[in-house]
C-alpha cells in the first residue's frame, strides 16, 4: 500500500479570508443528453459550412480549407458518426472527396512537381483524418501517406522534417508538426518510433507546456504521446503538462491562448479535454471542476443559437475542436485500424501459458478459436502469439481438438473453421479428421441436419466449416437451416419450446453467413427477409443490443453484400461500425453492454473480427505475418484520483472527484476524527458521475480526514500507481466574520 500524507491543512474557510477561493456547490454535470444535443447542433452547423466541393469553410471566408476539413472528419468520427455522413446537398460530395482531391497539393510544396517536398505536419493531419474515416492510408488521393511520412523520418534525431517551404509553412520539425505526425501514425494503427516521441518530449518547456505555453499544441502533444503507446499518463512529461493545464485553467473551467480575451477558447478547451480524457479523466468534469464550472460546461456555454461553438469569432474551425472535446473518444482511436491494434494488444495480455484463452469456466477451445480468428482477420499468424515461455494457441487447440470437437456439432464446426483460417489441414489436425467427424459423427443424412436439427448454431458452423475447407455442403443441411427461419425473418438459437427462444439478430447474422457460404443467393427471399428483420431491430446508435450481437450482424450484412457504412444502414449518421466501436475502451477491450461494463473477452474477439470488415469463412489473404505486441496503455478501468475538495454549505461535505473506474469496481472509504483524537468516525460515501461525496458532521475545530481508495485495476494519483491509496489530511472548520460590500 502507498500511503500519502498531504502536508499542511486544507483550511478552506481560512483561505477565503486571505482572498483565495472557497469551493462552491459544484454545478451538476451536464447529463449525456445535454452534451449529445450540443454535439447534434454543432454537427448540423458544420453541414451548413460545407461548400459544393465537399470541403468546410472553416473561417467563413468562402473558401474550403484542407486543415479544417480534416479536423471536421475527426470531429464527425469522434461524435460517433460515419465520416461519409456529411455530404453537400447539391453535389453529393463528402468531406473525404474534398480531402482526396486536395491531398497532394495540401501536403506538398506548390506548384506541385515530382520533386516537391512534403510538409510533415499537413501529412500527419491528413493521415489522422484518413485513419478516422477508415480509408486506406497507402492509397488516398493518389498518395501513400505512410510511405511519404516515413521518408521524412530522421532516425538520428527522431524528427519528421523536410526542407519544404511555402509562405508561412515549413517542413521543419516543430512540436506541433511532430505531434500531428505521431498522432496520425497512432491513429492509423502504426508503431511510432521511440526516438520520435523522445524528440517531442525534449521539446517540452520547463513549465510543462509546449510551444511556449500554447494550450492547443500542449494538448495535442499529450494526446499524441499517450496515443503512441510509448508514453503513459503516469510518466513525467504528461504529469508536467497536466500540472500546467491546472495552473492555467480559467475560473469558468476552460482554457484560452494568451492572445484571447474570451472567457474560454473553444479550440483550446476542446483540445485540453482531449488531453484530459487521454490521461484517464473520464468524465473530465468533477475531477477538473473550478469554483465556477468545469471544462464541459465551459464548452456548452460557448454554443451559439445556430450550433456554432466558440467565443467572439466562433466558426467551423472552433466548432470542430469543441465537438472532439465534448466526445469521449480520443483522436488517436477513432478509426478501425487503431481499434484493432489496441484490441489485439489487450487480447494478447489475456492469453494463458498453455496457449489458450479462458471462457466462462476457464481455458476453453471455443474461446481460443474466437481469439485466434481475431488475429487471423488482422493478417497475423496465431503461432506467433504466446506469452514468453508459453505455448501457441494452435498448440493448445491441437492438444484439445478431440475432446472439444466431440462435444457438439457447432464446436466441431467452429474448430474446423478456425483450423482452415490459420492455414492448417482440418483433416489432419491434432490427429483428428474434423471433416470426417462433422460428416460421420454429427451429420444425420436421414434428416439432413447436423447435431440438434432445431438448433441454428449447430447447422451454421458445420456449413461454414465445410465451405471453408472446400468440401461440398449437403443441400439438405442448407435446407434445414432455411427451415429454421421464423415468420419475422429472423432465427432463434433453437426452435425448441422455451421462454428465451426468441428470434435474435445474433443468430440471424450467423445464419446469413452460413446460407451464403452454402450457396444461397443474396437476393433470395430468405436473405432479404433476414435483412428486413435486422433492419427492424436496429437501434438508435446504429447497432443492435450489444457488441456480440452487432458484430454478428455486421458480418451477416457483409456476407449479404451489404455495406454497413452506407446510407442504407445509417441512423442519423451512426453506422453499425460506429455502434460497434462504441463498446470499446481505450485499451482495446470491449464490453458486452455498457450496463455491464466489465471487460468482455467474447465481445472483444468477435467485435474485432467484424470491425475489420470480414465475414465467415475466413481465408488467409496471403501469408500470415508475425504478430508484434503493441502497448495499449494503462487500464482505463483504473481509478484516477483527483484532489479532494471541501464544500461548506449547508453542511461540511467532502468532495472526492475522480476519473476512470469505467467498470465501477473501485472502493472508497472516508473516515474523520478531531485533531489529536483516537476514534475514527466513518462517513457514508455517495457515488456520482466522476465524484463521490461524504457529509461530515463537524462542529467548529480542526479535523483529520482519511480517504482510502482501492481498485483491482489500479489507483492512480499523479505519477503514482498502486492497488490501494490512502490520503490523510487536516481541515479546519472555522467561523467566518461577516463582510459587507464596500
Amino acid at each position: 500500500m502507498r500511503k500519502l500524507v498531504l502536508c499542511g491543512s486544507i483550511a478552506f474557510l481560512l483561505a477565503l479570508m486571505v482572498g483565495l477561493v472557497v469551493w462552491a456547490e459544484p454545478t451538476p454535470q451536464a447529463v449525456p443528453s445535454e452534451v449529445d444535443q450540443a454535439i447534434d447542433r454543432a454537427l448540423a452547423y458544420l453541414a451548413t459550412q460545407q461548400l459544393p466541393n465537399g470541403g468546410i469553410d472553416s473561417f467563413g471566408m468562402g473558401n474550403a480549407d484542407p486543415a479544417g476539413t480534416a479536423k471536421a472528419v475527426m470531429a464527425v468520427a469522434a461524435a460517433g458518426r460515419s465520416a461519409k455522413w456529411i455530404a453537400h446537398a447539391q453535389t453529393g460530395l463528402t468531406l473525404l472527396d474534398f480531402l482526396a482531391a486536395q491531398a497532394i497539393t495540401y501536403t506538398h510544396e506548390t506548384p506541385y512537381t515530382d520533386s516537391a517536398h512534403l510538409f510533415p505536419m499537413q501529412a500527419g493531419t491528413l493521415l489522422a483524418a484518413v485513419a478516422a474515416a477508415d480509408q486506406d492510408p497507402t492509397s488516398f488521393g493518389g498518395m501513400n501517406l505512410l510511405e511519404q511520412i516515413s521518408d521524412t523520418y530522421i532516425a538520428a534525431t527522431g524528427a519528421y522534417s523536410t526542407s519544404a517551404a511555402a509562405g508561412w509553412f515549413s517542413g521543419e520539425a516543430t512540436p506541433l508538426s511532430q505531434a500531428w505526425v505521431i498522432l496520425g501514425l497512432a491513429a492509423a494503427g502504426q508503431p511510432v518510433p521511440i526516438s520520435a516521441t523522445n524528440w517531442l518530449i525534449e521539446a517540452q518547456e520547463e513549465d510543462g507546456s509546449w510551444a511556449a505555453g500554447d494550450p492547443d499544441t500542449t494538448a495535442l502533444a499529450v494526446v499524441a504521446l499517450i496515443g503512441s503507446g510509448n508514453v503513459q499518463p503516469t510518466d513525467a512529461p504528461i504529469q508536467r503538462a497536466l500540472a500546467w493545464f491546472k495552473a492555467n485553467q480559467l475560473p469558468g473551467g476552460g482554457w484560452r491562448p494568451s492572445w484571447d480575451t474570451d472567457p474560454a477558447n473553444a479550440n483550446s478547451t476542446g483540445m485540453a479535454l482531449q488531453a484530459l480524457m487521454a490521461a484517464g479523466y473520464v468524465p473530465p468534469t468533477a475531477s477538473w471542476s473550478t469554483a465556477q464550472g468545469d471544462p464541459i460546461q465551459a464548452l456548452l456555454g460557448l454554443q451559439k443559437g445556430d450550433g456554432r461553438i466558440g467565443g467572439t469569432y466562433a466558426n467551423a474551425y472552433s466548432t470542430v475542436d469543441a465537438i472532439a472535446g465534448l466526445s469521449e473518444r480520443p483522436l488517436f482511436m477513432l478509426g478501425r485500424a487503431a481499434r484493432v491494434r489496441r484490441g489485439l494488444a489487450w487480447i494478447s495480455k489475456q492469453q494463458n501459458a498453455d496457449g489458450s484463452w479462458s471462457g466462462f469456466s476457464g481455458p476453453d477451445a471455443g474461446a481460443t478459436s474466437d481469439a485466434v480468428l481475431a488475429y487471423v482477420a488482422a493478417g497475423y499468424d496465431p503461432d506467433t502469439v504466446m506469452i514468453p515461455g508459453g505455448l501457441s494457441a494452435t498448440e493448445y487447440l491441437s492438444a484439445n481438438v478431440a475432446s472439444y470437437a466431440a462435444q457438439s456439432a457447432d464446436r466441431a464446426g467452429k474448430l474446423a473453421l478456425t483450423v482452415v483460417a490459420v492455414g492448417k489441414d482440418p483433416r489432419q489436425f491434432g490427429g483428428v479428421d474434423l471433416i470426417d467427424m462433422l460428416m460421420n459423427t454429427w451429420y444425420d443424412a436421414e434428416i439432413g441436419a447436423f447435431g440438434v436439427p432445431t438448433n441454428t448454431v449447430h447447422q451454421a458452423f458445420p456449413i461454414l466449416a465445410l465451405a471453408a475447407a472446400g468440401e461440398p455442403v449437403p443441400v439438405s443441411a442448407t435446407q434445414t437451416l432455411l427451415s429454421l427461419q421464423q415468420e419475422d425473418g429472423g432465427w432463434k438459437y433453437d426452435t425448441s419450446p422455451g421462454p428465451y427462444n426468441q428470434t435474435y439478430p445474433t443468430y440471424t447474422g450467423l445464419a446469413i453467413q452460413a446460407l451464403v457460404a452454402g450457396g444461397v443467393p443474396t437476393n433470395s427471399a430468405a436473405i432479404q427477409n433476414a435483412l428486413g428483420f435486422i433492419r427492424a431491430h436496429q437501434k438508435e446508435d446504429g447497432g443492435w443490443d450489444g457488441a456480440n450481437e452487432t458484430a454478428y450482424v455486421v458480418q451477416g450484412l457483409l456476407a449479404a453484400q451489404e455495406e454497413p457504412d452506407s446510407a442504407a444502414w445509417w441512423v442519423e449518421g451512426r453506422s453499425p461500425y460506429t455502434a460497434l466501436a462504441g463498446y470499446q475502451k481505450v485499451d482495446g477491450a470491449m464490453v458486452w453492454q455498457w450496463s455491464w461494463p466489465e471487460d468482455n473477452g467474447l465481445a472483444t474477439w468477435q467485435g474485432l473480427q467484424a470491425l475489420q470488415g470480414l465475414y465467415f469463412p475466413y481465408e488467409p489473404a496471403g501469408a500470415l505475418r508475425p504478430y508484434v505486441p503493441a502497448d495499449a496503455g494503462l487500464d482505463p478501468d483504473r481509478l484516477v484520483v483527483a484532489e479532494p475538495k471541501l464544500l461548506l454549505a449547508p453542511h461540511a461535505t467532502l468532495i472526492l472527484p475522480y476519473g476512470g473506474d469505467l467498470n465501477g469496481s473501485a472502493e472508497i472509504q472516508v473516515a474523520y476524527r478531531p485533531a489529536g483524537g483516537q476514534e475514527w468516525l466513518a462517513a457514508p460515501v455517495i457515488h456520482g458521475s466522476g465524484v463521490l461525496t461524504a457529509t461530515l458532521s463537524l462542529p467548529l475545530g480542526q479535523y483529520q480526514v482519511r480517504a482510502g481508495y482501492s481498485d483491482a485495476e489500479g489507483v492512480q494519483y499523479g505519477a503514482m500507481l498502486s492497488d490501494t491509496l490512502e490520503l490523510e489530511f487536516t481541515l479546519s472548520h472555522i467561523a467566518l466574520p461577516l463582510v459587507s460590500n464596500p
